[in-house]
């Protein structure tokens, strides 16, 4: 179909406080539509006043009516503007979107960041069942879709990969005061995970990660483990790690903003993320464009920006010993060269994820609704 003008609904594009993947994503989905030269108007339920940018309708002003203000918003701007498209970011979403499209008569279009239709409300999986299409951000996501969606055309779930800012994200050398503010030194070898360190997300693996950490680390003194990111895991975390002997090679700084979350993948020798619960991980395209290798879990959405081992190392993230031994390859200098140099890594994640890449998969996406 043709679209000219798009309607979003999504958590936020701006609040700080809401930083994370799907913000990165509803950013560069917005950069994409207006480069494609649809004219599209954003309404962020978390995103306030002072988060306002042109084109940007925000519901959080302090109240506790912000969902009240996104559905009538939501509603007006599609009576007003008469969208060609109505997209809706995210499940909690999609039966307000559904009944406002319906109403309006405008074709919906869903996209889902991981597993969320699979706890979803009948509710919710009803208005995913009207949508025009379903937008998935990885294979996995795109199954677990259909497994909860039966007898929904499965050419309407489609796969629409994430992307990331391959001008931040850049191959550079940290300086010596970053270093030593971070607790490491040049001589260390480091080993870094970032994610957020919430007790509510059991299967990121970070209790594997650091368990494997110290086995490695009994072998190769010099090997740091950062683990960056905040939450109420952190204490229990660092428990483990005193438990296995790992102890203050363990690297905890807690939140990072963007400008040392560069630094730190320039940093590290190696990004881990061993999930069973990762509808992606923006991370991966993030190390990789620094030029760095990246080890990930093979039984979830970590497996599209690995391409399947190609680019990355895909361990079973439930089994410490696997995840052992892919360190010490990458530690001892016995990884392939197509996993671990940093040019190859560089060229192949912006050839394969990279944002003109993306702008033109969501071309793809629309014309085919």
């Amino acid at each position: 179909m043709e679209v000219s003008k798009a309607l979003l609904l999504i958590p936020d594009l701006r609040n700080p406080e809401f930083h994370g993947g799907i913000q990165v994503f509803n950013n560069f989905l917005v950069q994409a539509l207006h480069d494609l030269g649809i004219e599209t108007t954003v309404i962020g339920l978390n995103d306030r006043p002072e988060d306002r940018i042109p084109g940007l309708i925000p519901c959080n002003t302090g109240a506790r009516r912000a969902r009240f203000k996104m559905v009538s918003h939501a509603m007006w701007q599609s009576m007003r503007q008469r969208p060609d498209l109505l997209i809706c970011g995210h499940r909690n979403f999609a039966p307000v979107a559904s009944w406002i499209a319906r109403l309006t008569r405008v074709p919906m279009l869903t996209i889902t960041h991981g597993f969320e239709l699979w706890d979803a409300s009948p509710a919710q999986l009803k208005a995913f069942r009207r949508s025009r299409g379903i937008l998935a951000v990885s294979r996995y996501t795109r199954g677990l879709n259909l497994d909860k969606l039966p007898g929904y055309p499965p050419d309407k779930v489609m796969v629409f990969h994430n992307t990331f800012n391959e001008n931040r994200f850049v191959p550079g050398k940290p300086s010596t005061e970053f270093l030593q503010s971070m607790g490491l030194s040049p001589s260390d070898w480091i080993v870094l995970t970032v994610g957020r360190l919430a007790s509510v997300e059991p299967l990121k693996g970070y209790d594997q990660g650091v368990r494997a950490m110290a086995e490695v680390a009994k072998l190769h003194p010099n090997v740091r483990y950062v683990l960056a990111g905040r939450g109420d895991d952190m204490d229990r975390l660092r428990s483990i790690a005193d438990e296995t002997g790992l102890g203050d090679r363990l690297i905890m700084p807690g939140f990072v903003n963007d400008e040392d979350l560069q630094s730190l993948f320039n940093a590290c020798n190696l990004f881990m993320l061993p999930s069973r619960q990762e509808g992606f991980g923006i991370v991966f395209l993030e190390a990789m464009g620094c030029g760095k290798p990246v080890i990930g879990g093979n039984q979830d959405g970590s497996m599209d920006p690995l391409c399947d081992g190609e680019l990355g190392t895909a361990v079973d993230p439930r089994n410490v010993d696997e995840i052992v031994s892919a360190v010490l390859e990458h530690v001892e200098g016995r990884a392939p060269k197509t996993r671990t140099d940093p040019d190859h890594l560089r060229r192949e994640v912006i050839e394969r994820f990279g944002y003109d890449r993306y702008r033109s998969r969501l071309q793809e996406v629309l014309k085919s609704l």
